[in-house]
């Protein structure tokens, strides 16, 4: 075997264990705390790991890093299950922002030269980054030293963030390779995949943290009407259950029937506060 199909086959266990729906590996897992339970898991979730990892080395321009973003994706995985209880729900699409948040913080150090320590200071990058973006990518004194009074930094300490910053935005492979349906190899222009620029991603992740930080704020009531009216898990953020069909989207007739409200109007209402509380959040 090849040491890159090793890298396919890291969790395979010879005999194969008796197959069962993943959910129960991780319930008898919990259950017993043997870890035959896990190891049984993540034999049979190893090709899904795969084509997470790959999605990921693809997206991100990171050929060459394939056994080390799946050895993220595992440890996320093994965050997940740290805070994971059966009655949140399935545990895979549960694990999926753990295991995104650990890709990001193993990409955040090796896309640059330049290492983010803490996840503090990663927070404090984004800040300034967002910041930045916001003046119109200007460098005089007037920008840095707004931004030093937001994340409470000194001005030198600011510029050296932005020039990080700034790598982590240029740094990417002009070309990427791939294989057709053929099997032929080519190369892909990266620059023209403006879904994939690096920037782009960037704070497309800062968003996505900002909302997730903005929706935990609420208060448990807030979250439930407010995902079930938009359709997705809470706990999760899926918009699909584990048979990967649609979550059902609440209208306000039955969140009203639901908590005993007067009227939809006034569900309405509760959902377009909810949201204006949020996006206050995330001022």
């Amino acid at each position: 075997m090849k040491e890159w199909e090793e890298e396919l086959y890291r969790y395979r266990l010879q005999p194969a264990p008796e197959k069962k729906p993943l959910q129960e590996y991780i319930e008898l897992y919990l259950d017993s705390g043997e870890e035959s339970w896990l190891a049984a898991f993540l034999h049979y979730y190893e090709p899904r790991l795969n084509d997470l990892s790959m999605g990921y080395v693809q997206e991100y321009a990171m050929q060459g890093h394939f056994a080390d973003i799946k050895s993220a994706c595992i440890y996320g995985l093994l965050q997940a299950l740290q805070g994971y209880i059966k009655q949140k729900g399935p545990f895979v699409p549960y694990a999926r922002y753990e295991i995104k948040r650990a890709v990001d913080d193993y990409i955040r150090t090796m896309r640059t030269g330049f290492t983010v320590p803490t996840d503090t200071e990663y927070y404090l990058l984004r800040t300034a980054m967002r910041l930045y973006a916001e003046r119109d990518y200007k460098t005089d004194d007037e920008t840095v030293n707004l931004i030093a009074e937001k994340i409470k930094r000194k001005p030198e300490r600011v510029r050296e963030m932005l020039r990080g910053g700034l790598q982590n935005m240029q740094f990417t492979d002009f070309y990427r390779t791939y294989e057709d349906e053929d099997g032929e190899e080519g190369a892909e222009d990266v620059t023209s995949d403006h879904s994939s620029e690096p920037g782009a991603m960037f704070f497309r992740d800062e968003q996505a943290a900002n909302l997730y930080e903005a929706f935990q704020s609420l208060d448990y009531r807030e979250r439930d009407i407010l995902s079930k009216h938009l359709g997705f898990c809470p706990e999760c953020f899926s918009t699909v259950d584990k048979d990967g069909k649609p979550l059902k989207k609440w209208t306000y007739t039955d969140l009203m029937l639901q908590y005993g409200l007067s009227s939809p109007d006034t569900v309405e209402k509760a959902c377009k506060k909810t949201l204006e509380k949020m996006r206050g959040h995330m001022m």
